[in-house]
């Protein structure tokens, strides 16, 4: 199994960092974890046939997390018509908020969107979905309650990838991170904040808490990325990652 970073950025792309995606990929077959504005473009970048993306999953809905649906819509439609299945998992409401994304962005295409093989599937916290070979675990987390904030589990080809999403703490990260191939959490400020996202000087103090093999940082703002400060340690096991 490969992760591939489309985007790791928080919602002001700092850094000049693209929003948030993490493609899963595995022989032939690619899930996406969230899917931010800029996604379709880092797609193309890495030269990624939409038609293999079988999967979209999504933690919440905040622009940098799943606008870029009508972008992948659109292009599916037009571009290139799809033939494959498509399935788009998300919170309850994620078909009408997608739809209503779809109308907002371009509108009159929503319609085209339902006569597509799309199907909008919503999870429930605590509730393992299954969806073919595909395990999918949510567990609600702290963040914009409008957005409905979940972290999210993907148990696929005997490996197990985490993603907090965007949340303060919450101990359901803790659950989720158990027994984890890697563990995709956000750390958006150097500090602690009131409510809503996480900071590094708590996942020093609690990150040892996460049953996970890899610890990968994401949504960070520009006082995380230039900090002298940030420095985990893996266990000597070189990780390269290519962030965008």
């Amino acid at each position: 199994m490969k992760i591939t970073v489309l985007g790791c950025g928080d919602a002001f792309g700092s850094d000049g960092r693209h929003h948030t995606s993490f493609l899963v990929s595995a022989d032939d077959e690619h899930v996406l974890l969230d899917c931010g504005a800029s996604t379709l473009i880092q797609l193309k970048k890495e030269k990624i046939d939409l038609e293999q993306i079988s999967t979209i999953i999504i933690s919440h809905f905040h622009g940098e997390h799943y606008g870029g649906i009508p972008f992948f819509l659109i292009s599916s439609l037009f571009e290139r018509p799809r033939k494959a299945p498509l399935t788009i998992i998300g919170p309850e409401g994620v078909y009408e908020r997608c739809m209503q994304l779809q109308e907002a962005m371009y509108a009159g295409t929503s319609d085209q969107v339902k006569e597509m093989d799309v199907r909008f599937l919503p999870y429930k916290h605590g509730q393992p979905l299954q969806v073919g070979d595909k395990t999918i675990h949510a567990r609600e987390v702290s963040h914009s309650p409008a957005s409905i904030p979940h972290a999210l589990r993907l148990d696929w080809k005997e490996k197990s990838i985490a993603f907090s999403g965007d949340t303060s703490w919450n101990d359901n990260l803790i659950e989720l991170s158990k027994d984890t191939d890697a563990f995709i959490c956000e750390c958006n400020f150097i500090k602690q904040v009131s409510f809503g996202h996480l900071s590094y000087e708590e996942l020093q103090e609690k990150h040892e808490l996460f049953e996970t093999k890899q610890l990968w940082l994401t949504h960070m703002a520009n006082e995380v990325i230039h900090s002298d400060e940030v420095n985990f340690k893996n266990d000597g096991q070189k990780v390269e990652l290519t962030f965008y």
